[in-house]
């Protein structure tokens, strides 16, 4: 899931940067794990963006849970 602007770019940066401290924590992200994410950056974001958070996030989790079930 590549990021296509900007706002995407920072918003998976955000995500990437408060998700990686503990990602085994991250497996059943709640709301407040969000607006964490929210909180860092720097515009107000759009509904799209909001998507863009949601599904980016999931994705990471996804990722980073195959991950260490494959080791």
């Amino acid at each position: 899931m590549e990021p296509t602007n900007d706002h995407e770019r920072a918003i998976a940066q955000a995500v990437d940067e408060n998700f990686l401290k503990d990602p085994n924590n991250h497996i059943h992200s709640d709301l407040r794990d969000y607006l964490d994410v929210a909180m860092l950056l720097d515009f107000t974001m759009t509904a799209s963006d909001s998507q863009f958070l949601v599904s980016y996030a999931h994705w990471r989790v996804t990722r980073w849970k195959a991950a260490s079930n494959s080791k």
